[in-house]
């Protein structure tokens, strides 16, 4: 059963009982750790949206609404916009996603999607819910064309609503990874290998903007919830942390142990991951208290306060050793994921 339709204002919750019940994490588009605009497939800019392309390109950028602003209730500060540029291909797609951590995210249930939306000439869009029972052993299938359905956008912001029943899990295997989770699909182009799951939708160049985006239980949709920026900030950071520095960053050393010349930098983190995080630098990095010195080269052990093994010249290091991390780089990163 999927229904859409177009809705007016609604008001701002927050602090009211009606707290959490947003399945989306940075709905209102507040974080941006990575960046403010991607072109490449993948995790690239806005918290947990996932922007993906195929054949066809795009640009996925940050946007700013002009202040004191009426057209989106709420007063949101950032929406999304994503320009796609057809290529013709049968396998070609534009779309932004989010996976919603297990599967048994309102299995069963009746659930309301509901977004803010505009285009730059009036166009469809097709919205679409996946079921993933995760990798590693043998898990189910993979259950996608959920609740397909086309949403005719115009030129100006209006408010939609996309309601859909959850297929039940009972009978299904998840994987041995932990990775499980409910997909929310927005396509904005595609061609025709996904006919049956966007409506045969078809291939379209356009620019598409989406705002205050609300996944929730239940058939009506309810006001957007608006969490606290910094709620919301550790809820990203739960999946994904940048370390960001133009000089150095604060940690603490373990020294030497088995093999030789090896260290744990130790990097407290806000909250704990979802699973041992991936990493990747930028630059070139060398930790210095007094005269000890390690190089850049890392490997994740823990995900909790994610300690890093350094595998370089740190002979002199003792154990519990604090000092700085520095970088050659103009400004160096250090980014952890555990995304989905």
């Amino acid at each position: 059963m999927t229904t859409v339709n177009q809705l007016g204002s609604f008001g701002d919750t927050s602090g009211s009982s009606l707290m959490f019940r947003n399945k989306l994490i940075n709905g209102g588009f507040d974080v941006w750790q990575r960046g403010t605009t991607q072109t490449l497939g993948g995790y690239g800019s806005d918290d947990r949206w996932f922007n993906g392309n195929s054949g066809s390109t795009k640009t996925a950028s940050q946007q700013t609404f002009t202040l004191g602003q009426t057209d989106v209730s709420g007063n949101p500060r950032f929406f999304s916009r994503t320009i796609a540029s057809s290529v013709a291909g049968a396998s070609n797609y534009v779309l932004k996603s989010q996976k919603i951590e297990s599967v048994a995210t309102l299995a069963g249930q009746v659930a309301t999607l509901s977004f803010w939306a505009k285009a730059n000439a009036v166009k469809n869009i097709a919205v679409e819910f996946v079921q993933n029972f995760g990798t590693g052993g043998s898990p189910s299938s993979s259950v996608d064309s959920i609740g397909v359905t086309t949403v005719a956008l115009t030129t100006t912001w209006q408010r939609y609503t996309v309601t859909v029943t959850v297929p039940n899990i009972s009978g299904k295997t998840l994987g041995t990874s932990n990775d499980d989770n409910l997909q929310v699909i927005w396509w904005f182009e595609a061609g025709s290998t996904f006919n049956a799951r966007t409506n045969s939708l078809g291939q379209q160049s356009g620019t598409f903007d989406i705002a205050n985006v609300q996944l929730e239980a239940g058939p009506v949709a309810t006001p957007f919830e608006q969490r606290p920026v910094g709620m919301e900030l550790a809820l990203c950071q739960r999946y994904f942390q940048l370390r960001t520095t133009s000089n150095s960053l604060d940690c603490m050393a373990f020294g030497n142990s088995t093999p030789a010349n090896n260290a744990r930098l130790l990097f407290p983190t806000p909250v704990a991951f979802r699973s041992t995080p991936n990493i990747v630098t930028t630059g070139t990095y060398s930790f210095r208290s007094g005269g000890d010195t390690v190089i850049n080269s890392y490997s994740v052990l823990t995900s909790d306060n994610c300690s890093v093994l350094v595998i370089g010249n740190a002979t002199t290091l003792a154990n519990g050793l604090a000092g700085t991390l520095i970088s050659t780089a103009a400004s160096g990163t250090i980014a952890f994921s555990a995304e989905l």
